[in-house]
């Protein structure tokens, strides 16, 4: 499976938010650190408050902060949020797509287990599993990378 751009920006903002729970961080820090753009940044912002996953203060101290803790953000459920309406293949798509293959088509069966594996294994996971144990300096270098923490 391969999830959106945007859904992997949303769990790296997520991890960088649950390294420091209590600190309001800015657009603007979370750009840098995640690398991702600012505009972009705002908008998986916003549908993560809706989700209820973090909130958002305005003012001259505002920023952004997690709404709940870690331990109580599955990471199935975020994906789920994230991804909602994307087609895993061609004929999940609402009106069918175009597949040419019959209706009795068995792979749709096959890749539906799939998916439905793939998100019971992400619901196993919480957000708090998922932090990296890592100094503040590392996530300040100017952007988040993999290969800082293994």
């Amino acid at each position: 499976m391969r999830l959106l751009a945007s859904t992997d920006i949303a769990l790296r903002l997520l991890m960088r938010l649950a390294a420091e729970p209590s600190r309001i961080r800015t657009a603007e820090e979370l750009s840098v650190e995640v690398g991702a753009p600012r505009n972009h940044l705002h908008k998986i912002i916003q549908d993560l408050a809706g989700a209820g996953l973090v909130r958002t203060l305005r003012g001259a101290r505002g920023g952004v902060q997690l709404a709940r803790p870690t331990a109580d953000i599955r990471i199935g459920e975020v994906v789920r949020r994230l991804e909602e309406g994307q087609a895993l293949v061609e004929c999940f798509r609402p009106d069918g797509g175009a597949c040419c293959l019959s209706a009795d088509c068995r792979l749709r069966g096959v890749l539906a287990g799939a998916r439905a594996a793939f998100l019971a294994a992400l619901d196993a996971a919480t957000l708090a599993d998922c932090v990296p144990v890592l100094s503040i300096s590392v996530w300040s270098q100017g952007s988040f990378s993999s290969d800082k923490i293994f």
